[in-house]
């Protein structure tokens, strides 16, 4: 594969090991020749994904997802940038194994993996983030409580809690699995719903909607009655409000993740 515009996506090294490991993989685009240019997390717009065909994520999950919030059909492949502190999930390198790795990429030996991602509505408007792990849907303020109603089919409740996660695959081995112990295959059609601590006592009580797998062509339908509600995507997109009278339905979208795997 011929890596003609590389994007490299970090984050501001807070560590020895985060800075080494980003000096060795520049170093290395410098010694293949490969015309790339650098991205700060913080800063990313889609402007900056424009004329790329390839996405390197040096950092941790977090700068991944960041990177994928932009990502349409690009590849996306990740160098964890300190092992030794951050889980690395989606992160496919190190500085150890990266040139290795990337010599794998430039020569073919590589596999595709589609990641599922969810998509969200509110009102009926499509918004601009699509979700590799989870939609969070919530109050802004981690210490209000949420109300509002929740539908699944043909069952409907209203509801007190912390929030609601909506998780792919992949999510349902992130946040997620803190509250619903169940793990998806990565490559499964599915997705999960979780109520985060849900509340009950004499108005709020017997929730049978608390947690739950769905397949592909099912839809979750969240109606608010949140003062300061927000939907956001695998907790570093953009906050959308999602206050008192406003409805939100969240799927499976057809828009995959292209991350690339080598061994």
């Amino acid at each position: 594969m011929k890596l003609k515009n590389v994007l490299v996506v970090y984050t501001l090294p807070t560590t020895k090991e985060y800075d080494t490991t980003l000096k060795i993989v520049k170093n290395i685009l410098k010694k293949y020749k490969i015309r790339h240019h650098l991205a700060n997390r913080d800063l990313l717009n889609e402007i900056r994904f424009h004329s790329h065909d390839f996405v390197l994520a040096v950092g941790g999950d977090g700068t991944f997802l960041r990177a994928a919030q932009f990502i349409k059909k690009q590849l996306i492949f990740g160098v964890n940038a300190d092992v030794k502190s951050k889980e690395g999930f989606f992160m496919e390198s190190s500085k150890n194994d990266f040139e290795k790795k990337l010599k794998k990429i430039i020569d073919g030996k590589f596999k595709i993996r589609r990641l599922p991602r969810l998509e969200a509505h509110i009102n009926g408007k499509k918004i601009g983030s699509y979700a590799v792990n989870e939609f969070y849907i919530g109050p802004k303020k981690g210490y209000h409580a949420s109300k509002y109603v929740i539908e699944l089919g043909k069952t409907r409740e209203r509801q007190k809690s912390s929030g609601i996660l909506a998780a792919t695959p992949a999510g349902s081995h992130a946040w997620a699995s803190a509250s619903f112990n169940m793990k998806l295959p990565l490559n499964s059609k599915n997705f999960q719903f979780v109520v985060r601590e849900p509340y009950e006592g004499k108005v709020f009580k017997n929730y049978r909607l608390k947690r739950g797998i769905l397949k592909k062509r099912q839809k979750l339908k969240i109606y608010s009655e949140m003062l300061d509600g927000a939907i956001v995507a695998d907790s570093v997109g953009k906050e959308f409000a999602f206050s008192n009278g406003s409805s939100a339905v969240v799927s499976m979208s057809n828009n995959y993740l292209n991350m690339v795997a080598v061994k």
